[in-house]
């Protein structure tokens, strides 16, 4: 084992024949009314952890928890579909999987994947001087549940779910082409929870510029009007107390912090000579990417400016 649980990452890493095997698990309930697309939002997510290592991703198990008699046997189907399809683009075999009877709807996948033991992203790489570049807006827990609750109607939605169904394979190649040592997706812990872990597992101070931070646009909208989920209120009781916030945020922006994501995007430690083109040559894949800060000396915290 050259990567385990000792420090947040994204996927466990076992050595194998001079391979790195990257190995991960990730299930999520639905988030909108179309199986398919819900399938491949789960795939795209859980194949996401495997990206973030800087690994290509070579197999995945079907994790299936449906309901029974409460679903129709097509929308099952549909929801495996998703699934493939995303498998398809990536590269990947599906080898089958398991299935269990559960009250709640909920898929996923286990998912093997192969990297360089060499050339691995993880979190504790990051080194004074780099700078943090995010692939994707941020907001899509609040705006899952908006939709949920009928606050907010699917065409809104739309831009949120299409960028779930992005693959972090292109930032992932892109991070790796341009020396970068350190990453990870950004989903369940949010912003604040997974820059945290990069800190505290390289010992290293993160500074975030709040207003560089791109957030989809029914966001605050969608604060103001009440909603929230239960995983904010978790992010921040873990991150709270290391964050110092020397900009001055209101209640919405430090809900922002705290969203929970699904099939969020990479934060990626980037060489500073390196940043300006990997930037470029993201934006111009079609990523809604951004230089959102920096990494400095220690204490390992997370700097709001």
């Amino acid at each position: 084992m050259i990567v385990g649980p000792g420090t947040a990452d994204d996927a466990g890493v076992f050595l194998f024949d001079e391979r790195a095997l990257v190995a991960t698990v990730d299930i999520i309930t639905p988030l909108c009314d179309d199986p398919l697309l819900f399938g491949r939002i789960a795939a795209t997510n859980s194949l996401s952890d495997v990206y973030a290592m800087g690994a290509k991703p070579l197999f995945a198990l079907n994790v299936c928890c449906f309901p029974e008699g409460s679903a129709p046997s097509e929308v099952l189907t549909e929801i495996l579909r998703g699934a493939a399809e995303a498998l398809a683009d990536a590269g990947a075999a599906l080898l089958g999987g398991h299935s269990i009877k559960d009250k709640e709807l909920k898929f996923g996948l286990a998912v093997i994947g192969e990297a360089d033991p060499s050339r691995l992203l993880v979190n504790a790489a990051a080194r004074a001087g780099e700078r943090l570049i995010l692939t994707k807006p941020l907001g899509t827990g609040v705006l899952i549940n908006a939709y949920r609750a009928g606050r907010l109607d699917e065409t809104r939605l739309r831009p949120a779910l299409d960028e779930m169904t992005r693959l972090n394979d292109v930032a992932a190649r892109l991070a790796l082409h341009h020396g970068c040592r350190a990453a990870t997706d950004v989903t369940g812990f949010g912003i604040a929870g997974h820059s945290l872990e990069i800190a505290r597992a390289s010992r290293v101070r993160l500074r975030i510029a709040f207003d560089e931070l791109r957030v989809y646009e029914p966001f605050f909208a969608m604060v103001e009007a009440g909603v929230s989920t239960a995983g904010t209120r978790e992010n921040r009781r873990f991150a709270l107390e290391a964050i110092d916030d020397l900009k001055g945020l209101d209640d919405p922006q430090w809900k922002l912090l705290f969203d929970p994501q699904t099939s969020g995007g990479l934060l990626i430690a980037v060489p500073d000579a390196r940043a300006s083109a990997l930037l470029d040559e993201l934006l111009q894949s079609g990523h809604q990417a951004s230089l959102i800060g920096e990494v400095l000396e220690g204490p390992a915290r997370i700097e709001i400016v």
